[in-house]
């Protein structure tokens, strides 16, 4: 309780915004000699005075630093990198939207052109398709599924056509990572509709191997294209619009599909 060297590191990780077990993961490499847990750290934490947030400091203080730095080094910063530096050199531990209080108090203007000069660089892709039937969208979502994905395991499915966005199918169980199982419910409205799409859009995930296979099979009948050249790969992230109409469904659609699992599963 008395290992200066310790107090210092703690001080300094908590400055630098680490979470628990990351400062956890720190202090047992470097101070083996101690038993370490989360309740520990955080007596610890407390016997030395160490918080995230300090109650002590003052407006007056917190807005001195602020304007060192808009009359410095500082005077292009954005509110969240104003906060890191204002903990980790002025030694401040005040929350972020504190800083930003603060910040637009003493200069509004520079922080509202600094926000649209950040909007400004994004270059929004642009999207283009050739009709209805020219590709579809998979992609699942777990965000229903809970912690770890074993709270309240339910697991969505689905596919879009990216031309008009609408939901061709869904499907809702406790898991979407079965190869077989995804590639047996796109089997499923391929038998309903009699439609196929040109090609496919999916992520390289252990789920879609059976599903690309099971297109490219499929479309070696048409003969125009190469059969492996119609299932296009892609991260999650670009696939923007299957991924935009699926997490619509988990904002306004969460209660009524959860009810509509939970009957199927009764059944």
């Amino acid at each position: 309780m008395d290992d200066g060297k310790l107090k210092e590191d703690l001080e300094k990780y908590t400055r630098q915004g680490l979470q628990r077990k990351e400062v956890l993961s720190f202090v047992e490499r470097d101070f083996s000699e101690y038993p370490w847990s989360l309740r520990t750290l955080d007596r610890r934490l407390g016997h030395f005075g160490i918080y995230r947030t300090d109650p002590n400091v003052t407006v007056e203080e917190l807005r001195s630093a602020v304007q060192e730095e808009l009359d410095g080094p500082g005077k292009d910063l954005g509110y969240c990198a104003m906060h890191n530096k204002i903990r980790q050199v002025h030694e401040l531990n005040v929350p972020r939207q504190t800083v930003h209080n603060v910040m637009y108090e003493l200069d509004p203007a520079g922080l509202e052109n600094r926000a649209l000069e950040k909007k400004a660089t994004r270059v929004k892709g642009k999207f283009t398709t050739r009709g209805t039937t020219w590709v579809h969208s998979f992609d699942g979502h777990a965000k229903l599924m809970g912690y770890q994905r074993d709270t309240f395991p339910l697991a969505i499915y689905g596919c879009i056509n990216t031309a008009s966005r609408k939901i061709l199918w869904l499907r809702i169980w406790t898991s979407h990572s079965d190869p077989k199982l995804i590639a047996r419910w796109y089997f499923d409205y391929l038998y309903d509709t009699k439609t196929i799409a040109a090609m496919i859009r999916i992520d390289k995930g252990t789920e879609t191997g059976t599903l690309a296979t099971l297109h490219a099979f499929l479309r070696r009948y048409h003969n125009d294209m190469d059969p492996m050249n119609t299932a296009i790969y892609g991260p999650p992230t670009d696939n923007q619009v299957s991924f935009f109409s699926l997490h619509l469904l988990h904002v306004e659609g969460r209660l009524c599909f959860g009810a509509l699992c939970y009957n199927v599963l009764l059944s």
